[in-house]
């Protein structure tokens, strides 16, 4: 019997072979792109789960209070928090200080060569059982008790000693004065690709207090990450209550200013935490899961598309169904066979999905932004998907046209009169308008993310980041007698127009910024304690980056440098500092004294605001304070040539001026085009499933106007022998299809609406909501369903009627 099935299930296929092809691919990639999709938020959510602790483990962060509100969340805290909560909170087990060496890059010696490393942490001996990473190579006996010890990464290990056998090997971090010989005394595997905290190489903390100046009860800078972990059967809300208490102590101990400690489950660092001074950006909960609904929307709307095909097609069946019953075929062999049928198409759907997903892999990876060992079709959880999509698609795809064409009535069916059918066609238009809905909605919101990422980067910045070449300073005593010989050796090449030293630069994000809070002028009757940003600029910084100057004037060469300066500090602040000050107007802040960190700095200049980072943050407060030396980067504008020449200029100088220090640099302009990626990935990803999506939703309208065509193929040319021109024809037969698709754009618009505008709060800068952005998608809908239908209802209007006539 089942043989029977599945040959009668073949042979309908291959008779329809339009209709066939169209549900095969309409499934196919609507299956595709789910299960794409599928294992990218897997992948997402996944985060951390390599840790066995995971749940248990939670990262201590700063908030800065201004009165009752938080004005700033800071990913750090100071290094003897974690010590002291160990002690006075019972809810803690153990604990772990991670402290960043050099951020983004550590230096690294071995031997006569020099290495730039990025991922350098000093942590506590707890950090590898609270994390789980065992030794490849070395003991844990006094693992990380005693200063200057290190431990490589699998990888690291091999790329610059190429083999696992470094225990014992030495390795030295330049510093200004002189530098740390580390003896290597383990090797751990790599960190997971789905970890917030990736890591390249490990020094023991008590090397940070021997050797960098750390101090164990520094509590004025809060460099440090801290993770705690749980004690066994202690709630998330019974700790956040404890921390609660154990914060109001250090408020009372005049530990903590105005600032609160908040705990942050790891679990929830990488799509929620947003703080300033990340170990890495992070992603977007909302765009993942909109990603998520987007592609199941893809799948429903190719569901629709077999639905509704497959009972449009019951008028064709209907007469052989009904031939079936009166030669004695029940319901439940009826049902046996259209479910064999919807079992054998989407099988072959399934098939082809897997290979457009196997083909598609590297493209989608490349897209979303995912590390190259991402992985399909060798994790089980792809195929268990296959299997799970596979069965509720066969089922909400087969079960209502099985029972539709079973219920069949005999005798009306050969009587003819079952074509007149009110129920079947509303059902139809039905799916139709949801189906368009989804395509309107989807096709509305692309229009929005192109719109509002090109507005983003046709922001006026308020700085020059063209033709701009920065590099990295040099570490060690011997480069700083050649710091003005560096800059002078520059300036003497016909390309350069000038050279700039200072602390950051725009476009690299907050963790190259210092913090501080509680800052006010002099006169100030209420003390606010807003977060303000720190950095060195030298006399060219403003001119070089093209930042206007509001008022006041710039530094000079008779000025002394900020941080040693205690006594007459001068500051160039933008027009955010001045706004969080009271200060309405630049002319009036010039002269204006400031307590600054116990001691009084005068306002000597005031910038307009410009976007450190991308424009969708909001402008943030600056204070400039001058440092003519060579202490982080350097920025090297050009004036002409390309950018390899340039490179090669700046190399050049460079390494004959620092020997012994590696070479590293970036172009402004791409590195700040880099804070775009995320928004970017986000607009690919979502583009493809949209055109998919109306890819699928054309298709579906293609397969019911060539049905409906075929079954008016008679009339149409009964009107056309009485006179009835080709676009009467088209407006006829379009009239039914367009009429549903405008319900869909007066259901789908005002969703649009609420969708989109949520979705723009959560840029500082956004694009205005205008008419157009609406009616453009809509018209377009408009324009692919008339494409969709036109072909071919023009080419049977066009068939000669003695031809459309003789057709049944």
């Amino acid at each position: 019997m089942l043989h029977n099935y599945l040959k009668i299930a073949f042979r309908n296929l291959l008779h329809q072979k339009s209709y066939s092809l169209i549900n095969l691919f309409g499934l196919a990639t609507g299956l595709a792109m789910a299960l794409l999709i599928i294992q990218y938020v897997r992948f997402e959510l996944s985060y951390e789960n390599a840790y066995p602790l995971a749940n248990r483990l939670v990262r201590l962060t700063t908030d800065y209070m201004n009165g009752g509100t938080v004005d700033a969340q800071d990913a750090e805290v100071y290094p003897p928090l974690a010590a002291k909560a160990s002690q006075e909170m019972n809810e803690i087990a153990n604990f772990t200080r991670v402290y960043p060496i050099r951020k983004p890059t550590a230096t690294i010696q071995i031997s006569d060569q020099y290495y730039l490393v990025d991922n350098v942490y000093a942590v506590d001996s707890s950090f590898f059982s609270m994390f789980n990473y065992p030794l490849l190579r070395g003991s844990r006996n006094g693992l990380f008790t005693r200063p200057r010890q290190a431990i490589l990464t699998k990888a690291m290990a091999l790329t610059y000693f190429k083999t696992l056998d470094v225990v014992g090997k030495t390795l030295k971090i330049p510093q200004r004065q002189g530098r740390v010989l580390l003896e290597i005394v383990g090797v751990i595997p790599d960190s997971p690709v789905n970890t917030h905290l990736k890591i390249n190489m490990l020094l023991s903390y008590p090397t940070m207090l021997s050797d960098f100046g750390e101090q164990e009860d520094n509590w004025n800078t809060n460099n440090t990450y801290t993770y705690v972990q749980l004690a066994d059967h202690v709630s998330d809300d019974g700790f956040a209550k404890s921390l609660a208490a154990f914060t109001d102590r250090l408020l009372r101990e005049k530990k903590l200013n105005n600032e609160r400690v908040i705990g942050q489950k790891i679990g929830d660092i990488h799509l929620y935490s947003h703080k300033t001074f990340e170990t890495e950006p992070n992603g977007e909960a909302q765009s993942v899961y909109f990603l998520l609904g987007v592609a199941f929307l893809v799948l429903v709307s190719a569901l629709v598309n077999y639905v509704n095909l497959t009972t449009a097609k019951s008028l064709d069946r209907a007469r052989e169904i009904g031939v079936r019953k009166v030669v004695g075929s029940t319901q439940g062999q009826i049902r046996t066979q259209i479910v064999t049928e919807t079992v054998l198409l989407n099988s072959l759907a399934g098939v082809l999905a897997v290979g457009l997903v196997a083909g598609l892999r590297s493209v989608f990876v490349q897209m979303a932004g995912l590390p190259e060992g991402f992985t399909v079709l060798g994790d089980v959880f792809f195929w268990e998907s296959v299997g799970v999509f596979l069965f509720i698609s066969i089922g909400l795809s087969g079960f209502y046209p099985a029972f539709v064409l079973s219920a069949f009535d005999p005798v009306t069916v050969l009587k003819g009169n079952f074509s007149r059918s009110i129920k079947g066609s509303w059902l139809r238009k039905s799916l139709v308008v949801f189906q368009f809905t989804i395509t309107l909605i989807l096709l509305v919101q692309l229009f929005a993310v192109y719109q509002q990422v090109g507005f983003l980067r046709n922001q006026n910045l308020g700085v020059t980041i063209d033709h701009t070449l920065v590099v990295k300073a040099p570490v060690g005593a011997n480069a700083r007698p050649d710091y003005g010989a560096f800059r002078q050796l520059l300036l003497q090449q016909a390309r350069v127009k000038a050279v700039s030293f200072s602390g950051t630069v725009p476009g690299l994000g907050s963790t190259q910024l210092a913090t501080t809070t509680g800052i006010n002028l002099s006169d100030a009757v209420k003390k606010t304690y807003y977060n303000y940003y720190l950095t060195t600029i030298d006399t060219s910084f403003i001119d070089l980056m093209g930042i206007r100057l509001l008022a006041g004037k710039n530094f000079d060469a008779t000025t002394r440098p900020g941080f040693s300066d205690t006594t007459n500090r001068q500051l160039i602040v933008n027009e955010e500092t001045l706004r969080l000050w009271g200060i309405p107007r630049a002319g009036e802040a010039i002269g204006r004294r400031v307590n600054f960190w116990g001691h009084q700095a005068t306002i000597r200049g005031v910038v307009k605001n410009y976007h450190y980072e991308s424009p969708k943050a909001a402008y943030i407060s600056i204070i400039h304070m001058y440092s003519p030396s060579f202490n982080s980067f350097a920025s090297v504008k050009f004036t002409g040539g390309t950018a390899e020449q340039q490179l090669a200029t700046l190399k050049q100088i460079y390494e004959a001026r620092f020997p012994h220090s590696p070479f590293s640099y970036f172009f402004m302009d791409s590195e700040y085009d880099k804070q775009y990626k995320a928004d970017d990935r986000f607009q690919q990803v979502f583009g493809a499933l949209t055109l998919f999506a109306i890819l699928i939703s054309c298709l579906g309208l293609f397969g019911l106007a060539t049905f409906t065509v075929s079954k008016r193929t008679k009339e149409i040319g009964i009107r056309k022998v009485i006179g009835a021109s080709t676009t009467n024809l088209l407006v006829l037969l379009a009239r039914d299809f367009v009429g549903t698709v405008l319900i869909s754009i007066l259901i789908g618009l005002p969703i649009t609406y609420v969708v989109v505008n949520n979705w723009l709060s959560h840029y500082a800068v956004r694009i205005d909501l205008s008419w157009w952005l609406f009616a453009t998608p809509a018209g377009l809908v408009l324009l692919l369903v008339l494409v969709s239908i036109g072909g071919k209802t023009i080419g049977t209007a066009l068939m000669n009627p003695v031809n459309s006539l003789r057709s049944d």
